[in-house]
Order: structure tokens, then C-alpha cells, then sequence
């Protein structure tokens, strides 16, 4: 089978990284790369990875926090070149065959780019937490595969998903890595590019990953506000890339008035100016051309994994 190079981005969260470290340690493939990519405040992790995780190549991305993107890009670019890449989030735990069961997915068609899981909560393993993901081109509006198990149970085509995907070598060959874009959007971002190239994006059943989120709507709601300014801003850079941006514009009245009462619920009012603030800045701000973003040159790559200048 084709080999694979697990890239996780890793921010302080040792307890979390460690678990699924440990889950992968496990996994039941025979030819598998850990990539994992540190950007932590401290390079604490960094030390104790290195010497308890031996068979794990480790990256050092600095202190000063570049985003979930530019770590993924470096993590892409430190990958074995002939290999499929495993996106994953380091607050997530594996089944032991799950990138079998990806890579089997992957392979069974040719026209196929990128594979998710099946991705239910830690906490409830009965409640899918996302089971591939569409954003609406006309309203910008995502709608995630959610709810109880057994009405996830079949493999289909999606539009897009995060937190664990299987990319086809083919895929990072002629799309090349994510919009830098910190947080937020990139994900899908990245799938809808995968389509316009070609490609095919496909939820398994058969591959389980668990998320470690909370389901209490109490909790995860006023977290979707947390990341309000980049929610906003990227949101709409997506838009003007691949949806209508005419009927985008139309419909930001109604998206402002629900998350104005989803930060008046929650007491986070600044939050929503945030979000306002961002989704005007997202109109401003410049997008890369073409529909391939080049990987950093690892020739280019300073003693700390960054690129240099």
C-alpha cells in the first residue's frame, strides 16, 4: 500500500498530542511517516517528544505563533515527497485501522483526492462530531455531518471536511498547500481547490477517528465566536475565491443577526464586532492567484524548520 506521512500541528497541548502519539503508535499500516510540527511557547514538548517519541521526526517552528496554516505548510513540505499525507489535529485519537481504511478508499479510484473519517466525540463515541463538511457557495454557511451514528453509516461524496483527511500524493502534487490563513476556512478552502483540479472528496464509515470537543452546546457554541475575527475574515475571502460573492453580500445581514444573538447569548458582545470587523477586512484583502500554492523549499528552511528569507 501507498505510504503515508501523518503531519500534526502541535500548540501546547501536550497531554493531547501524547494520547495520539500513542493511538498512531498502534495504528495497523505498515508504511507510516510522523511529521510532527511544534510551534508551541516553549519548546518543552519539543524536548520530551524527542526522547520519548524516538521514531517521530520532529520540527521546531519557533516560539512566536505563525497559525495552523503556515504550520501545516511547513509539516507538507518536510513530508517524504512520494508519500499520501494524513492531516490531523492534534486533539484527536485513531482507530488502529483507520488509514488502512482511508488509503483503501483513496485507492479504489483514481479520480479520488482526499478521504475523511468518520469523526465522533471522545466523549460519546454513538455521536458523530463531523462526518464531511459544505460550505454553501451562495450564502457562505457551512453545514457539518452531525448527529447520531447510525445515520452516518454510508460512504459518499462530499464537499469538503477538517481535522483528519487523507491527502493523495496527486492531490499535494498539483495543488500544492493551504491559503495562509492562521485559523479558520482553510480546510474547505483546500477541498474546494482539490475539486476544481479534479478530484474527488470522499467520506469513509469504515475509518474512525475520535475528536476530543465537547458536545455541550454550552461549551462549543460560544467557542465557534473565540476565533471571531479570522471567522469573519477568512469566511469571506473564501467566498470571493470560489461562491457568489453577489448573493454572499445579500445574505451577510441575516449571518450578522445570528451570531449578534448568539454573542448577546453568551455575553460576548465584542466578539461579534470582531466578526463584523473581520468579514470588511476579508474584502480587502489580498488573495494568491492560481489554484496551486507552493510548499516552502525545504532547502530553504532555517535551523528552526521556519523558512528563512
Amino acid at each position: 500500500m501507498k505510504e503515508v506521512t501523518v503531519v500534526i500541528p502541535s500548540f501546547n497541548n501536550k497531554e493531547k498530542l501524547f494520547r495520539l502519539l500513542d493511538s498512531l503508535r498502534k495504528a495497523k499500516y505498515p508504511s507510516l511517516e510522523v511529521v510532527v510540527v511544534d510551534n508551541s511557547p516553549t519548546d518543552e514538548i519539543l524536548k520530551e517528544g524527542r526522547k520519548k517519541y524516538k521514531w517521530i521526526r520532529w520540527v521546531d517552528a519557533g516560539r512566536k505563533n505563525i497559525g495552523q496554516t503556515a504550520v501545516y505548510n511547513i509539516g507538507f513540505a518536510q513530508a517524504n515527497l512520494k508519500n499520501h499525507i494524513l492531516y490531523c489535529d492534534e486533539d484527536v485519537v485513531v482507530e488502529p485501522d483507520m488509514i488502512k481504511k482511508l488509503v483503501e478508499r483513496a485507492e479504489s479510484d483514481e479520480k479520488i483526492g482526499i478521504v475523511t473519517p468518520m469523526i465522533l466525540y471522545l466523549s460519546d463515541k454513538n455521536w458523530v462530531n463531523q462526518a464531511g463538511a459544505e460550505v454553501n457557495l451562495m450564502t457562505g454557511r457551512t453545514n457539518v455531518g452531525w448527529g447520531p451514528k447510525k445515520n452516518f453509516l454510508k460512504a459518499h461524496e462530499v464537499q469538503g471536511s477538517g481535522t483528519v483527511m487523507l491527502i493523495k500524493r496527486q492531490v499535494i502534487d498539483k495543488i500544492g498547500g493551504f491559503e495562509n490563513w492562521f485559523l479558520c476556512y482553510f480546510d474547505p478552502e483546500y477541498c474546494v481547490r482539490a475539486q476544481k483540479a479534479g478530484f474527488k472528496n470522499f467520506y469513509e464509515p469504515k475509518a474512525v477517528a475520535y475528536h476530543d470537543q465537547p458536545k455541550d452546546e454550552k461549551l462549543w457554541r460560544p467557542r465557534v465566536l473565540s476565533r471571531a475575527y479570522l471567522l469573519g475574515r477568512n469566511r469571506t475571502l473564501f467566498m470571493r475565491k470560489h461562491g457568489n460573492i453577489l448573493t454572499y453580500i445579500l445574505f451577510l445581514p441575516f449571518l450578522f443577526g445570528y451570531y449578534l444573538l448568539e454573542a448577546v447569548k453568551f455575553g460576548i458582545f465584542p466578539k461579534w464586532i470582531e466578526l463584523v470587523k473581520g468579514t470588511f477586512v476579508g474584502f480587502l484583502y489580498p488573495l494568491k492567484k492560481g489554484n496551486k500554492i507552493p510548499l516552502p523549499h525545504t532547502n530553504n528552511f532555517g535551523e528552526r524548520g521556519l523558512p528563512t528569507v
